[in-house]
């Protein structure tokens, strides 16, 4: 199988986790809203009678064993976009990705938000390096999107410590100059020593 044909059947594979997330989502939802958290007895200590508790039970499962699968397969998307940019990096801008190269239309069934932004950018810091600028929106960073992140960004910080003199794939939206379009970039950062603070040289904030 060919590089462009394994990175589709990645993306399509990821879709299919997306659907059948959305799937057990929709049934926790019909149950009351109960979501991942809400309580399966009422105050007297006796199973609530106004949800079906095995459907809420197997739908909880269901997304927790989804996720882990999710996530495993993010990190491998990742290890193959790296894998395709390399290949291509003679005809590629450096810090960006030419979409033509590797059409993403696949992966337009869940759009993904923006979940963070770059708030200050230092000067010859490896973000700095990788093209990141004042204003870029995250959409995803490494394996971390909007679906899997929580607000403290915790996440991201684990991954850059784990991921020192490692690339890692970072796809922002970013405002073009003088317009109000929104362009999507794939960047290649490496988080390493520098002579300033940290191992990025940026400041990511979450998107309220």
């Amino acid at each position: 199988m060919s590089d462009s044909r394994h990175y589709e059947f990645l993306v399509q594979k990821k879709a299919d986790i997306e659907d059948q997330l959305n799937e057990y989502n929709e049934i926790l939802v019909r149950e009351k809203n109960i979501g991942m958290t809400g309580e399966l007895i009422d105050k007297e200590g006796y199973p609530r009678s106004d949800i079906d508790i095995y459907k809420v039970r197997l739908a909880r499962q269901q997304i927790n064993r989804l996720k882990n699968d999710y996530n495993a397969l993010l990190v491998e998307i990742e290890k193959e976009l790296i894998n395709i940019h390399s290949k291509f990096k003679e005809e590629n801008k450096p810090g960006e990705f030419i979409e033509k190269t590797i059409p993403l239309s696949n992966e337009k069934i869940i759009e993904h938000k923006p979940f963070a932004k770059i708030t200050q950018v230092d000067s010859k810091s490896p973000s700095a390096e990788a093209e990141l600028k004042i204003g870029d929106e995250i959409i995803q960073f490494g394996p971390f999107t909007h679906l899997n992140t929580q607000k403290s960004l915790a996440e991201i910080g684990d991954h850059v410590r784990k991921s020192e003199n490692k690339i890692v794939l970072v796809k922002i939206q970013r405002n073009e100059a003088g317009s109000d379009i929104k362009k999507k970039i794939s960047a290649k950062l490496v988080p390493k020593k520098w002579h300033g603070h940290g191992l990025l040289g940026c400041k990511i904030v979450p998107i309220e």
